[in-house]
């Protein structure tokens, strides 16, 4: 079933507890954006032609995007060749001080 704009305000009219979840996907790339709440929530309304959404959906379905499965910001490669960075764990560090020695237990 295809998520349409007729549809998200049906569910908006009827309170329907998954109107959220709805306006999330057809509006997601609004919802990952930097954009403020209250700009969204402009945005948004004035996209659908009423006053469908309020400052609390948006912050609730901002507060459930992680659940929903969706990552914020999509990071931008940039153009220059990647090079290759070495982990903490990989790094070889040269120590002035020698490891501490323990002795096993006699024990085991």
């Amino acid at each position: 079933m295809e998520i349409t704009k007729e549809l998200v305000l049906k569910l908006c009219e009827r309170k329907d507890p998954k109107r959220k979840r709805m306006l999330f996907e057809l509006y997601r790339d609004l919802f990952t954006s930097n954009m403020s709440a209250k700009f969204l929530v402009d945005v948004i309304n004035e996209k659908l032609s009423t006053e469908a959404v309020s400052l609390y959906d948006v912050k609730y379905i901002r507060a459930k995007m992680k659940k929903w499965g969706v990552q914020q910001m999509p990071i931008q490669k940039s153009e220059k060749p990647e090079t290759r960075t070495q982990t903490k764990a990989a790094m070889n560090f040269h120590r002035s001080e020698p490891e501490p020695h323990v002795k096993p237990s006699k024990k085991y």
